[in-house]
């Protein structure tokens, strides 16, 4: 009771405001994303509320807000054309069950580490299909969905005699009021926490309202007021195989795209989220959604930004703007059947180009040109193809990329490249025994299979064949795989054939315990080669020996 009369105290008035002002923003997106995801609006509505709560309630984040979001539409919309409503409900139970196990075996603090370049073109890539998507309802025309982009501009081009100038007045004082509203609103202390896609949808619905002809400019249509309901549905167990690869691709965007909201408001808070808990509570969500109807969901930037900027303290503030955005179903909904399409266009037009980070492609171009590669042909396979195989070809490339990565952290240097003031280069160098029967090679970086070329050019590089004694320095070497062990034993045994020496010097634990596990590596190692804890240790063996 204590805790509950403090939290009134001190917390309760900012998590209203925060609460009230992120509902403003987030249900004008809630109605379009779920237009464009070709559903109902009051579905996106369900979606907010429903989601808002759960995912704050048990979110690994506490200032992140969950909703429908411009990442999904997409999939969801190529869900809805091939397998239905019915499919899509099954997808987003499958997804949810997806994250929980994801969350349950840890895997949420792995998930960040997928490259940019991949992240970067399935943002931009979604932004420009949000973008295109968009066009037939900010032009005031009515098309067939379609599955691919292609087929989408064809058929807005076939229609480009019905466009309304009402429509497209409307969608671009839209992005008019978005676009330099802020500003204006900005210089002043009080008028700066007004969101401007409030001021835009009421601006637009009042014109709407004085028109009153949704054939001259086309609306949302009614919206049912009322609680979300409790609907138990059959699933169709022929559906799930069908349906899994877009489960999964669902799964893995809602993922990736609320792991990074979670980082983004740790940055701006300054606290700390739990991955998996935050993983396992997207996994809830999604799976009690499509019980009320509700479509995937996932957490938002920009949502969570807003709540965060207007001075939300605890997890309260996202359950206070699903609990805002309920109350104006309930006692609004009958005046949202004039909220205009080409105003949602608007926004929707507004937010995808959001999405395609010019300043974040710019640096990716100046980096690398393999990962200006991932970057583009992940963009081209998410507008030009179906988003699951682009997702699977994004893996593909992240998998490429990294192994490229590791690559290049591998270094192998004979002694004799290192600086003239290494200790080891000079003590053999002063010691005509030392300088004529060892060789020394310093291996950095993780020794595996990606390493073999490297190690094998640098072996021929420098190796004469009868040299007696060689060094390999791995003191640097993190960790080591099976085929750099296998390759390891080749070396061994093809210098035991020359009645030849090799010494493992500075081998950490991890990689000692590593190759002790490999039979062949232990009976091949006892009278072929040795532990040394340094190169220096070995050479001070090999002076007593000679």
């Amino acid at each position: 009771m204590q805790k509950v009369k403090q939290y009134f105290k001190e917390f309760f008035l900012s998590d209203l405001k925060a609460g009230f002002i992120t509902s403003v923003v987030a249900l004008p997106l809630a109605i379009g994303f779920a237009i464009a995801s070709g559903v109902n609006p009051i579905n996106g509505i369900y979606t907010a509320i429903i989601a808002g709560i759960l995912g704050s309630l048990f979110g690994g984040s506490k200032f992140s807000i969950t909703g429908p979001t411009g990442a999904m539409t997409v999939v969801i919309l190529a869900t809805l054309n091939k397998f239905g409503f019915e499919g899509l409900l099954i997808v987003g139970i499958l997804a949810g069950l997806i994250q929980i196990f994801l969350g349950i075996i840890k895997v949420g603090k792995f998930v960040k580490f997928m490259p940019l370049p991949v992240i970067s073109g399935f943002t931009a890539g979604i932004g420009l299909l949000i973008f295109i998507g968009q066009i037939p309802n900010a032009l005031g025309i009515k098309i067939k969905s379609h599955e691919f982009v292609g087929e989408t501009l064809l058929e807005i081009i076939y229609n480009l005699n019905k466009v309304s100038k009402t429509a497209i007045t409307i969608t671009t004082l839209t992005l008019l009021i978005l676009i330099f509203l802020p500003k204006i609103l900005n210089k002043s202390k009080y008028l700066k926490i007004i969101p401007a896609s409030i001021i835009a949808l009421i601006t637009t619905t009042i014109i709407a309202v004085y028109i009153n002809n949704p054939t001259v400019l086309p609306n949302i249509g009614t919206i049912p007021s009322g609680l979300p309901t409790f609907n138990f549905f059959k699933i169709n167990i022929e559906l799930i195989a069908s349906v899994l690869p877009s489960a999964f691709t669902i799964a893995l965007l809602g993922t990736i795209e609320a792991l990074l909201c979670a980082v983004v408001c740790d940055g701006m808070t300054g606290t700390k989220h739990n991955s998996d808990k935050e993983l396992i509570s997207q996994g809830i969500v999604n799976t009690i959604l499509p019980f009320f109807a509700g479509i995937p969901a996932t957490a938002a930037v920009a949502r969570s930004a807003v709540n965060i900027r207007e001075g939300a303290k605890t997890r309260i503030a996202g359950i206070i703007h699903a609990l805002f955005i309920l109350t104006t179903l309930i006692f609004l909904a009958p005046l949202a059947q004039y909220i205009p399409k080409s105003f949602l266009a608007g926004i929707l037009i507004f937010v995808s180009v959001k999405m395609i980070n010019i300043e974040e492609m710019k640096t990716i171009l100046h980096i690398s040109k393999a990962e200006t590669l991932v970057l583009f042909t992940t963009l081209g396979l998410t507008v030009l193809t179906d988003l699951v195989f682009a997702v699977q070809i994004g893996f593909v490339c992240a998998v490429f990329l990294l192994f490229i990565r590791l690559t290049n952290t591998i270094t192998i240097s004979h002694h004799k490249d290192i600086e003239s003031n290494d200790i080891i280069r000079n003590k053999i160098n002063t010691n005509k025994k030392l300088y004529d029967n060892v060789a020394v090679y310093n291996i950095e970086g993780p020794f595996f299979f990606g390493a073999m070329s490297i190690f094998d050019s640098k072996i021929s590089e420098h190796l004469d064949v009868k040299m007696p004694h060689i060094i390999l320095n791995l003191e640097k070497v993190p960790y080591i795989d099976s085929t750099a062990i296998v390759r390891l034993i080749e070396f061994i045994k093809h210098r035991e054939k020359n009645d030849l020496k090799v010494y493992l010097s500075g081998t950490t634990n991890n990689v000692k315990k590593t190759l002790n596990k490999n039979k062949d590596f232990s009976a091949l190692i006892k009278n072929n080669a040795v532990f040394f804890e340094s190169t220096k240790h070995v050479l001070e063996h090999l002076e007593k020996s000679f």
